[in-house]
């Protein structure tokens, strides 16, 4: 797949994320990318509204890797954080075998709301794009032996609110992205990098 960026002064591009899901959809889009992390403590940010809590968690990993690192001012950095919302009730990273499980049972009664924030920080101008995009999942229900395969399984706990698994087999409907529920809405970063010259 050909490199999504051309232009004779190279612009660099820096996901500020060390999710797996979110770099191989990226190269999967044909971009090239530097990685860097911010190390935040994200349950010390918290807000009732979840689409202002993620967009206030993709913020947070902006400044922090902006503090962190020092980047070339011809440089876009890309953070995301992405949320879940079951029944009106968050869920981010499971923490325990007990959450996955309880989780994961009663995932078909209801829905789930996934939340993404997308922020895009042109280093050199200082000027940052930002954006939550929402998609809506009804679910299957998942019999109890997939989920005692999902529960030790090691990548479940670095996802908010559900597997890749479940969500790959057991959806019933999906209003809104694939890229989305991943965590990186391409079409958005796209929007994004060409408001802020990327593609030129």
């Amino acid at each position: 797949m050909p490199n999504k960026q051309s232009n004779k002064k190279k612009i660099n591009l820096i996901l500020g994320s060390a999710s797996l899901f979110r770099k191989k959809l990226l190269q999967e889009a044909g971009f090239v990318f530097d990685v860097k992390t911010a190390d935040i403590d994200e349950k010390a940010i918290r807000n009732k509204d979840f689409k202002k809590l993620v967009l206030r968690l993709a913020l947070a990993k902006k400044d922090a890797i902006l503090s962190k690192y020092k980047l070339n001012p011809n440089s876009i950095l890309v953070t995301l954080d992405v949320v879940g919302v079951h029944n009106g009730e968050l869920r981010e990273k499971p923490i325990s075998k007990k959450e996955v499980i309880s989780w994961h049972k009663n995932y078909h009664k209801g829905k789930t709301l996934v939340h993404c924030a997308i922020v895009a920080h042109h280093v050199g101008s200082n000027k940052t794009l930002s954006f939550v995009d929402t998609s809506s999942i009804k679910w299957r229900q998942i019999p109890n032996r997939t989920i005692s395969q999902i529960v030790n399984d090691p990548l479940t706990y670095k996802a908010a609110a559900f597997s890749d698994r479940s969500f790959l087999h057991y959806v019933e409907k999906l209003n809104g992205s694939i890229d989305t529920v991943i965590g990186v809405p391409v079409r958005i970063l796209e929007e994004f990098l060409e408001e802020l010259g990327y593609f030129k």
